[in-house]
């Protein structure tokens, strides 16, 4: 028999044959030689490829987890992350310091002897100068005020020194000291006055702040002295950033209303927002009953800037 005859009767085997070897060499090559785009390659399959995936996958989980417990204190469990740079906002500790940092520059203003003030409030009779008292008597307290430089110049409403006489400052920035103080310029038509006294070494200022930038519905505080007693700070919010009001005749535009509790004898002290910067001067009440009821009005402190700058160059 001779090739031909053999290979015509054994064709199907030779053929298999070669398809099996070719797979042999084929297979060898991939798995040892990484040629034919390696294993995962072969025949589809992906084992490689996924295995692969799953060490990435869990050489993230232990890295993020590392991370966690590099954060933890001892004792927390590893997904209790404290920082340091983790603060709660707007909360009362804010506000008091707002007032810490504004309340060695609030001082408290009196009188020996003053006449009475003349003439009485419109609009319904109901909004007053929050003025302790129509007849003032020895060493009563006239108002509030606050320093607004260094060297002893001091804002407060005009109305409060209005016929007072022998005008006297008590601060508190160290101990509670009183000084003689003489009026420098009186603003009627913004109900402003600025004083002068004399002290012994550099005085606490307030911040004077953009009243523009306030919002109604924004947290305030109130600091003054009602009905004398000093130092007193109120809370509230802007309940409005524009009211026009006409007092004794007077009509004083884009006041701030606030439900912060003014009472007589702040007039003069500082509206302050949540920084601690002044952003009014509290000047009236609406008192029907000649006592606060949740209205309250303060000059905007940009109208008084103005007269501040004018005095202390």
């Amino acid at each position: 028999m001779n090739t031909k005859e053999w290979l015509s009767k054994n064709i199907l085997w030779v053929l298999v044959s070669l398809v099996v070897v070719n797979f042999l060499i084929v297979y060898w090559g991939t798995v040892n030689l990484g040629i034919y785009g390696g294993r995962s390659s072969l025949l589809g399959w992906d084992l490689l490829q996924h295995k692969k995936l799953l060490l990435q996958e869990q050489e993230q989980l232990q890295t993020t987890t590392s991370d966690v417990d590099d954060l933890a204190s001892p004792g927390q469990r590893p997904t209790d992350i404290s920082s340091a740079n983790l603060v709660l906002t707007c909360g009362d500790d804010d506000l008091a310091s707002a007032f810490a940092s504004v309340r060695p520059a609030v001082v408290n203003i009196t009188a020996d002897k003053a006449s009475p003030r003349r003439g009485g409030p419109t609009l319904a009779s109901s909004i007053v100068f929050d003025d302790p008292s129509i007849q003032f008597v020895e060493e009563a307290s006239l108002g509030s005020g606050i320093i607004v430089d260094r060297s002893g110049y001091i804002v407060t409403n005009a109305h409060v020194v209005a016929n007072a006489v022998n005008i006297k400052v008590v601060t508190f920035s160290s101990s509670r000291i009183v000084y003689p103080a003489v009026i420098i310029r009186k603003d009627l038509e913004n109900d402003i006055a600025i004083l002068k006294i004399e002290p012994d070494s550099p005085m606490p200022t307030a911040i004077l702040g953009d009243s523009d930038m306030m919002r109604v519905a924004d947290s305030v505080l109130a600091i003054g002295a009602p009905f004398g007693l000093e130092q007193t700070v109120t809370k509230g919010i802007i309940s409005d950033d524009s009211r026009n009001l006409v007092i004794d005749g007077i009509t004083y535009d884009d006041m701030i209303q606030t439900d912060a509790a003014i009472n007589r004898g702040n007039s003069g002290g500082p509206l302050i927002n949540g920084s601690g910067e002044v952003i009014g001067i509290n000047t009236a009440i609406y008192a029907p009953t000649g006592i606060f009821t949740g209205v309250g009005f303060a000059i905007p402190i940009n109208k008084v800037k103005p007269i501040v700058k004018e005095i202390i160059r």
